[in-house]
């Protein structure tokens, strides 16, 4: 049987000052280290301090709670599972291309000064403390 991981146990692992804490999901379940949220957390939307906005820890709930390991006589083959991850990664691949295309467009516009950087954000439906982590990549 799994547990759900709440908010509450997120943030508290978040904060806790033993770098060894986890949250225990169950038998069937790896535990959640503070290794593992840092990596989930580089996907969400943070402060400049790297910690994430109030509406970020429901995501990093949901993606926890998602998580479920493959179960025996499921009506999912496994090479169908096997597409979907392969597919999953590609998705992946390409999107971080374009993360990483866009990123260098926003820190050549900046560096540019040919628009403010208010303007800059307004075009890229962003705010413009998020301008300032892609221009110091900090995200």
């Amino acid at each position: 049987m799994s547990t759900v991981v709440t908010t509450k146990q997120i943030r508290a692992l978040w904060d806790a000052p033993n770098p060894n804490a986890t949250i225990d999901r169950g038998d069937h379940y790896p535990p959640v280290t503070k290794d593992d949220l840092g990596t989930l957390v580089s996907g969400l939307d943070t402060d400049d301090d790297g910690y994430p906005l109030d509406d970020q820890w429901d995501v990093l709930a949901a993606q926890l709670n998602s998580e479920a390991p493959d179960q025996p006589g499921s009506a999912v083959g496994g090479d169908l599972l096997d597409e979907i991850r392969t597919a999953r990664k590609e998705r992946d691949r390409i999107k971080a291309d374009a993360d990483e295309d866009f990123n260098t467009l926003i820190r050549s516009a900046v560096a540019s000064k040919q628009a403010s950087v208010i303007a800059i954000a307004q075009a890229a439906d962003m705010s413009r403390a998020r301008i300032y982590q892609i221009r110091d990549g900090r995200r």
